[in-house]
């Protein structure tokens, strides 16, 4: 491996990422500064010219850099090679399961005639949000290797994850601009169910941050998966992700193991609420804030107006701060003042909580949740014990789609699945818990790897 890169290092290929911005010299300078060992540096570092090297990156012998597969240097702020989407989803109508949307067919969300480049970056930063890593094209190897495990196998399995839907600008949680890197600390279940504050301060983001989350647009992964499965190639789909876009995109029978934010439940008598129509409903309750929501969807939240008015959502008569924000909030020109979206599809707002109404349940009275499992709580039975079933009996194979399996009721589906010998392949962006167990891992951007994979004209017909 290591006089592999070294050739390609000699062959000019330090110089083609880097033209003119450092020599050898400042190369060997940094090996030398950093004191790092030869298995690799084991978070980014800055050389002295001001070259951004990543992790991961290896000291060869003769004191230059070896570079990783998937990973480049490049100077710090400099934008990636862009190349041909397969896929340009972002800019096209999609469908949507509630409120009589417009629907659009699974083959509207994809440019089959487009062929991705298969040099440079698989993304330019100015078309694929910055929720999205960084990551090199996959190579026609690698995509023949995918083509011949989906043909392997005719009930093959999909879980996806958080990365499959950061290409929609939702951000995860464990990745490098994941919600977890800017200090964001999700609500747990025990402080939802618990306080009633905490309930407010809850819905208070959540009610200020759903405008624009209902309205994120599915991906080109979402809708490969939704062309592939309705052309018999996937059997079954589950997802950890909360955001009901695989819906959007087309795909049918979808099994979502974390809940959807779609969705309100009573936690006294189960009744389930259309998050649409909880909307109105806070709404109606909180004015001062609904003005606000619709000042910011109009002008945006760095209207001076409009700003304040927002930072007294959920504020107590006085105006006294109940809650502090965990993060700085943005435009989305990069500046500051436009809520930061999570996972979830709250926002931070600063001094949420007292004086937010949360109407409770019309049935019975009790407190509302949004119907998906918190941190600290369960997967509810019924659907662990689907999706066990599909893993552990009804699939020949499983592909893991953008989820790092970090939580056990992710990495117990791919368990269940090679404990009896199928075949597991996972594309992602970084290590996963069941790395050791994958026979194919595909380490680049899952909206280019299934957009090209759903172009093959192997996967246009059921298989055989």
């Amino acid at each position: 491996m290591l006089l592999s890169l070294r050739h390609h290092l000699r062959g000019g290929l330090l110089e083609r990422l880097l033209p003119g911005q450092h020599s050898k010299s400042s190369v060997r300078g940094f090996h030398q500064c950093s004191a790092a060992r030869s298995s690799g540096f084991s978070q980014d570092r800055v050389l002295a010219d001001g070259t951004f090297v990543p992790a991961g990156t290896v000291t060869l012998t003769d004191g230059s850099l070896g570079v990783p597969p998937g990973v480049k240097i490049r100077p710090p702020g400099s934008p990636p090679t862009p190349t041909k989407r397969t896929l340009e989803a972002s800019e096209k109508e999609t469908a949507a399961e509630e409120a009589g949307r417009p629907s659009v067919s699974v083959e509207q969300g994809l440019d089959l005639d487009s062929q991705p480049s298969t040099s440079g970056r698989a993304q330019a930063r100015s078309s694929v949000p910055l929720t999205a890593p960084l990551t090199d094209p996959i190579s026609s190897y690698q995509l023949q290797q995918l083509v011949d495990f989906m043909q392997s196998h005719r009930r093959i399995a999909v879980l996806t994850g958080a990365g499959c839907s950061t290409e929609s600008n939702i951000p995860d949680y464990r990745g490098r601009n994941g919600a977890y890197s800017t200090g964001f600390k999700p609500m747990t279940h025990q402080q939802f169910t618990s306080s009633e504050h905490s309930r407010s301060r809850y819905w208070a983001r959540s009610f200020a941050g759903w405008h624009e989350y209902c309205d994120v647009k599915p991906n080109p992964a979402h809708f490969a998966l939704a062309r592939l499965q309705s052309h018999g190639r996937i059997s079954h789909l589950m997802t950890q992700n909360v955001d009901r876009l695989h819906q959007k995109a087309g795909a049918r029978d979808v099994l979502e193991l974390h809940g959807t934010t779609h969705e309100v439940i009573c936690l006294q008598c189960q009744q389930i609420t259309d998050r649409y129509e909880f909307q109105e409903i806070l709404a109606e309750a909180n004015p001062d804030a609904a003005a606000a929501v619709r000042q910011m969807k109009k002008r945006g939240i760095d209207h001076a107006g409009a700003a304040e008015r927002m930072n007294k959502i959920g504020s107590d008569e006085r105006g006294q701060a109940s809650a502090k924000a965990g993060a700085a909030v943005r435009r989305p020109d990069g500046d500051v003042e436009w809520p930061v979206r999570r996972p979830d599809g709250d926002v931070e707002l600063r001094d949420a909580g007292h004086g937010f109404y949360v109407p409770p349940c019309t049935a019975c009275g009790g407190p509302l949740k949004p119907d998906v499992v918190f941190f600290g709580d369960g997967v509810p039975a019924w659907r662990s014990q689907r999706a066990l079933e599909i893993s552990g009996e009804l699939c020949d194979a499983m592909l893991v789609v953008g989820s790092s399996m970090q939580v056990y009721s992710a990495y117990r589906l791919a368990r269940a699945c090679t404990k009896r010998d199928a075949p597991l392949a996972i594309v992602n962006v970084g290590t996963t818990r069941a790395d050791n167990e994958a026979s194919l891992k595909i380490e680049c951007l899952v909206g280019e790897v299934l957009s090209r994979l759903a172009a093959e004209p192997a996967m246009l017909v059921p298989p055989g």
